[in-house]
């Protein structure tokens, strides 16, 4: 479906892409926005504008599923917002080792920039009093905003009156271990201890790799799913392991690890093989535990702020959108599929008057540092102080239409641009380099997001 505006950029009654071609042959509209396709009628006469719409939200905390149906029970769009979580908390330890580096250095005193006046005697002040009330972790905020600007621009394009919301609360204990019960369930895996005599007394003052034959005494609480990579700090995820052992894991997970280690025929390797292949065997570690503190975290602030923006919210629980879904519906699992399901649902279920899918990416906006660091945070390459050439920025939408040429073709993506007038455009099956500037079109300007599209299962 296509959404529609009035002269005066209200919103209308969605319409058929035929009805839209046919507006936009006869000249009575014009293109107002590609994504998601958005038309604006020169003569309101032309549209009516008598239907409500609802939107429909499965947060989560990589992807988002939104569905948007009408007063008449027709689901006129789907989409799929994918988070940039990770890469914020990337971001994060990397700012956070090139200031560690850059203080480490010899370098002109300077002040600490936020006093600690919480340790001053008789201060009102508490050690996390800097942070307000309803704080959320950078990463963790950046997915509440998204859908939230997501909301924002759908009111614009479409008469939003309501919407639904999946508000879970995932219960992490019984995630990681179904059988947990009675009074291990409500104390915990570690009462009564310190994260780092559980594991000694656990594993035995041993290393768990080598089994002391590195002959290494320095033992080390160890991420056996590198927290660099997704792992928790959860005791699931923890083991005791000797320096030695630690250092030659580095950043590798376990099944990694002994797969580097196959083919050695060093004893000790030998050794580590064995006993890891064990804990593979043994143990599990929940990545996915971490995400779902993130939907928790962020679930109760979800609801109030949309709130704000719609006149009716509605929370749904994960089982009423399994059960709509299967039951009600009898729709496979998808991220769009459970947004429409949310909340309750016609007796007779949702029309699907649409087949493709709307696939956004959240890229940011970019950085306003001009300058590349090395990883001991130096600065090895200044980069220019102007982002537009020829009319074009950096993650612009793009058509490129090359006459000729090994690169002869139609190519649509986000273009990173160049002084030289050679762009790359980034599409969904990779990067063409070196596109002339003369041959690019604008199709949208960049808001921080990429777009893409696929068909509905």
């Amino acid at each position: 479906m296509v959404f529609v505006l009035s002269k005066q950029k209200k919103p209308m009654d969605n319409c058929t892409p035929a009805k839209a071609r046919l507006l936009l042959r006869d000249g009575l509209a014009t293109i107002h926005k590609q994504y998601p396709f958005t038309i604006r009628l020169k003569d309101n006469a032309a549209h009516t504008a008598d239907k409500t719409y609802q939107i429909k939200l499965d947060p989560g905390s990589k992807t988002t599923g939104v569905a948007i149906v009408d007063s008449e029970a027709n689901a006129v769009f789907f989409a799929e917002l994918q988070h940039r979580s990770e890469r914020i908390v990337s971001l994060l330890q990397t700012r956070q080792a090139a200031r560690r580096n850059r203080r480490s250095r010899e370098t002109r005193y300077r002040k600490p920039k936020w006093g600690n006046s919480y340790k001053k005697k008789g201060s009102k002040f508490s050690a996390d009093s800097q942070r307000p009330e309803g704080w959320l972790p950078p990463s963790v905020l950046s997915i509440e905003r998204n859908i939230l600007q997501f909301v924002q621009k759908m009111q614009k394009l479409c008469n939003l009156q309501a919407a639904a919301v999946e508000s879970v609360k995932f219960d992490m204990q019984k995630m990681a271990d179904a059988s947990i019960s009675g009074v291990t369930y409500q104390q915990g895996t570690l009462v009564g201890y310190e994260i780092r005599q559980y594991l000694l007394e656990k594993k035995g003052h041993t290393c768990q790799y080598c089994g002391g034959l590195s002959n290494d005494t320095k033992l080390e609480v160890e991420h056996m799913h590198p927290k660099s990579r997704g792992g928790s700090d959860r005791i699931s995820n923890l083991n005791l392991a000797c320096h030695t052992c630690n250092q030659d894991k580095d950043n590798s997970t376990l099944a990694e690890y002994v797969a580097r280690l196959k083919g050695s025929k060093v004893k000790i390797d030998q050794t580590r093989i064995l006993r890891i292949e064990q804990i593979l065997k043994t143990n599990k570690t929940f990545i996915g535990l971490r995400y779902a503190a993130w939907a928790n975290s962020m679930r109760h602030r979800l609801v109030v702020d949309l709130e704000v923006l719609v006149p009716n919210v509605s929370k749904g629980t994960g089982g009423q959108t399994q059960y709509n879904r299967t039951n009600g519906m009898g729709l496979p699992k998808e991220h769009y599929y459970d947004a429409l399901c949310v909340g309750n649902i016609p007796s007779a279920g949702y029309r699907l008057v649409t087949d493709k899918v709307l696939c956004i990416k959240s890229y940011g906006r970019g950085s306003r540092f001009r300058g590349r660091t090395n990883s001991c945070g130096i600065i090895t390459k200044q980069l220019t102080r102007q982002k537009q050439f020829f009319g074009f920025q950096t993650g612009d939408i793009v058509q490129a239409s090359v006459p000729t040429g090994k690169k002869q073709g139609i190519h649509i993506g986000r273009v990173a641009v160049r002084k030289t007038g050679y762009f790359n455009i980034q599409k969904t099956d990779g990067v063409i380099q070196g596109i002339s500037h003369k041959h690019c079109r604008i199709i949208q300007r960049n808001d921080g997001y990429g777009y893409t599209f696929k068909q509905r299962s």
